[in-house]
């Protein structure tokens, strides 16, 4: 038997590129009751700080379909919680646990490496343009119709062999006429306050914010896998950095409609308009 095979095939989950773990799946590893493994959780001593970081409460329907406490945590939250665990078994349920954190983490490396760049998705910009033309649709709705058939967040989850299909897709809603949402009516007419070249100077700000968070999302699976120590701080920017940066691309979008984009000129707006739009 693998060290795998002795933990639930199901205990390790990602979400939003984070590894995680629940209680439930503990307790079911370790063969213990599901209320003391919370009650372990909730009587830790660690720091407020840490246990923010990677503990988190959840809730899950029982056999019964009832709502039930639990607990999600991080590699680093499981280590702290099941130190204390101890016996041969409790050390290959810890070890299983660990290559399987660790298998997560090189999954979504490759992942990762299969995803497209911008240049790569140029064909698409191409597909999107025409469809705006067509049907006087604005980028944001555009954009959000790949972002619907392909379940992604955002335009660099689109791996290598889905962006030919997604071009595809966009030409045929241009050309044959497939149902679209009706178009947004215009936004209300107000009066300007930042200069064209001002609106471009923001949304310079907002590429570059929006590189680094990539950045961050990308490096943190690698830097909580080498339980560096820089891994919560990436943490707490992954959490908390995009609410306000999708809430700046929303108002950029909406001052900067009236501003066209030049074929070879400055992309930054495209880049802009390219993201999905979201409450």
């Amino acid at each position: 038997m693998t060290t795998l095979a002795i933990i639930p095939a199901d205990a390790i989950v990602v979400n939003e590129s984070e590894i995680l773990t629940s209680s439930l799946k503990v307790a079911e590893a370790f063969n213990k009751l599901h209320k003391n493994v919370i009650q372990k959780i909730e009587s830790l001593e660690c720091s407020s700080e840490f246990n923010r970081l990677n503990f988190k409460p959840v809730e899950y329907r029982d056999a019964k379909g009832e709502k039930r406490p639990c607990w999600e945590m991080t590699k680093d939250g499981f280590m702290f919680l099941v130190m204390g665990f101890t016996g041969k078994l409790a050390a290959q349920i810890k070890e299983a646990y660990i290559n399987a954190f660790n298998k997560m983490a090189e999954k979504l490396k490759t992942q990762y490496k299969a995803r497209t760049n911008t240049d790569e998705r140029t064909g698409l910009r191409n597909a999107v343009n025409l469809l705006v033309s067509k049907k006087g649709l604005m980028y944001p709705d555009a954009y959000s119709l790949v972002h619907q058939r392909f379940n992604i967040e955002h335009l660099d989850e689109l791996t290598k062999d889905q962006l030919p299909q997604a071009v595809e897709y966009i030409h045929k809603l241009a050309l044959e006429g497939e149902y679209l949402p009706a178009a947004q009516p215009p936004a209300l007419t107000v009066k300007p306050q930042f200069t064209d070249e001002e609106l471009n100077h923001l949304a310079w700000l907002w590429r570059v914010s929006d590189i680094m968070l990539t950045g961050i999302k990308e490096i943190y699976p690698l830097l909580a896998v080498a339980e560096h120590k820089l891994a919560p701080v990436f943490l707490t920017w992954k959490r908390e950095y995009p609410y306000t940066l999708k809430r700046a691309q929303r108002h950029l979008i909406r001052e900067s409609l009236h501003i066209p984009v030049i074929k070879g000129g400055d992309p930054v707006l495209l880049h802009l308009r390219e993201f999905r739009e979201t409450n």
